[in-house]
């Protein structure tokens, strides 16, 4: 069995954990290509900054600034910005107190939730496969694609992972796809496995070691 073989079951317990999966170029394509610009607006932006759904539906057009997008992560509470594109950048309402409104509710912006329902609706006019089709999976494009460009500690700040095993669930989303499983292992992506490995142990001692709320409280 190659290293490059090795490696992937070591990260396929994580990977089945994800309820989204990579898309190809060709799957973006044809999502794109089905769906409507307003609807595919919100993945777009996930796209080119890898930020969670929750975050970018939750967005204000005052965050939209010069030097990009200016948020705070829902799930981290840590700040960050996130450069997009001139043509992104055009395409944004710049009226109005959230970027992306609700049609429905007025005051209020659009859920991830009605994200997830246009993305589901999408992929069956594209014949895209549903299973872990999600917008999460926009950011593991956007993290494959960082890291061909500019390598893994590119990905991991942007992401604003504390630990290189939680960035490799991204960086590698692609190693099961296609002709990509059969890609030859460089010498830096062995270097990152080890120190993951290392990662996931420390944290694993970290968890067992660490009292529970009960025994806490005592």
């Amino acid at each position: 069995m190659s290293s490059r073989h090795l490696a992937r079951d070591f990260l396929h317990f994580r990977i089945v954990k994800m309820k989204s999966r990579f898309l190809d170029e060709t799957e973006v394509k044809k999502l794109r290509e089905a769906s409507s610009d307003e609807a595919f607006l919100p993945l777009l932006l996930s796209l080119e900054t890898g930020l969670r759904i929750g975050d970018v539906v939750a967005l204000r057009v005052a965050d939209i600034k010069a030097d990009g997008v200016h948020y705070t992560a829902s799930k981290t509470k840590k700040h960050g910005v996130a450069p997009i594109s001139y043509a992104l950048r055009k395409r944004l309402s710049i009226k109005g107190k959230w970027l992306f409104p609700s049609p429905y509710k007025r005051g209020q912006h659009i859920t991830r939730q009605a994200v997830w329902a246009r993305i589901k609706t999408a992929g069956k006019r594209a014949g895209v496969e549903l299973d872990g089709l999600s917008p999460h999976a926009m950011r593991k494009v956007f993290a494959v694609e960082l890291y061909r460009k500019k390598g893994f500690k590119a990905v991991q700040e942007a992401l604003q992972h504390n630990y290189a095993c939680t960035t490799e669930i991204y960086t590698f989303a692609d190693w099961n796809t296609g002709e990509n499983a059969d890609l030859p292992l460089k010498r830096r992506d062995l270097q990152l496995i080890v120190r993951m490995v290392l990662e996931a142990l420390g944290e694993a001692e970290k968890t067992s070691a660490r009292p529970s709320k009960a025994k806490a409280g005592q």
